[in-house]
């Protein structure tokens, strides 16, 4: 029988697509339910006008990662407090596609694939853009950053350890990498030790010349990013959690870097 572990350890890679960040970090889980093969998750979303399609890829997320769980043979997924978690969670339960939960809603042509693709990369490039100025802070050179391969950096707590020379710690930087590389791997792009930790979406080394440029472009994705969920978890808490109704910190705040 698969274990509450196990099941939280799934749902620890189910991102908010548009937050980029997990949604057991975010608060959104209210109950996991094990009984024998079947699992029952419930969770809540921050606003009742949550966009569905998000919602509804969220849920989609949930019954694909925790159905992965061996032991496991049947997903129920219930979201609450949207304004269409009715039509969401029986479409969801019924393995509907989206355009089929609402055929007189939504254009047939709409690919949901192409938006989760979207917001994928919007989140590689946040987290890539925050590594790199990271990086940059504590003296690293462009050409010494963008010449790292992915086993040249190794977490060490809540920090990350480069091979560099000399050697450097990046203070607060590892869930910033384990982010990056949650998104390298949804691009299929190379994870192994070998690869060049900086690329572009299609794995294309970036020029030096090119980076500033770069950043300014990134760095757009990332604030984005960082206001958004700012927003979003002080809507959860003082909905949800009025005890943390004047806990002003976010896991935005880890994005807000120059």
């Amino acid at each position: 029988m698969p274990t509450t572990a196990e099941v939280y350890r799934a749902l620890a890679e189910v991102y908010d697509p548009e937050l980029d960040t997990p949604i057991t970090e975010l608060g959104f889980i209210n109950e996991v339910q094990i009984d024998g093969g079947q699992v029952t998750v419930t969770y809540t979303v921050p606003t009742f006008w949550c966009a569905p399609n998000f919602v509804f890829m969220m849920s989609q997320d949930i019954r694909h990662e925790v159905g992965q769980i061996p032991g496991v043979h049947q997903v129920t997924v219930l979201v609450r407090n949207n304004c269409l978690a009715d039509e969401i969670n029986s479409g969801i339960n019924a393995g509907r596609s989206f355009v089929e939960t609402f055929p007189n809603d939504v254009d047939r042509q709409s690919d949901l694939e192409a938006l989760r693709y979207t917001f994928i990369v919007k989140g590689f490039l946040a987290r890539q853009d925050v590594l790199i100025r990271r990086m940059r802070q504590v003296g690293l050179s462009d050409a010494t950053i963008l010449g790292l391969r992915i086993g040249d950096v190794m977490v060490a707590g809540e920090d990350l350890l480069v091979q560099a020379t000399p050697p450097q710690r990046i203070p607060l930087a590892a869930a910033d990498l384990q982010r990056y590389l949650h998104k390298r791997r949804r691009l299929h792009l190379a994870m192994n030790v070998d690869a060049q930790l900086f690329t572009t979406v299609t794995d294309q080394p970036i020029a030096e010349a090119d980076l500033p440029a770069y950043l300014r472009y990134s760095r757009s994705a990332r604030l984005n990013i960082a206001f958004n969920t700012s927003l979003c978890e002080g809507l959860l808490r003082t909905q949800f959690f009025p005890e943390r109704q004047y806990d002003y910190s976010s896991v935005g705040d880890r994005l807000m870097i120059e």
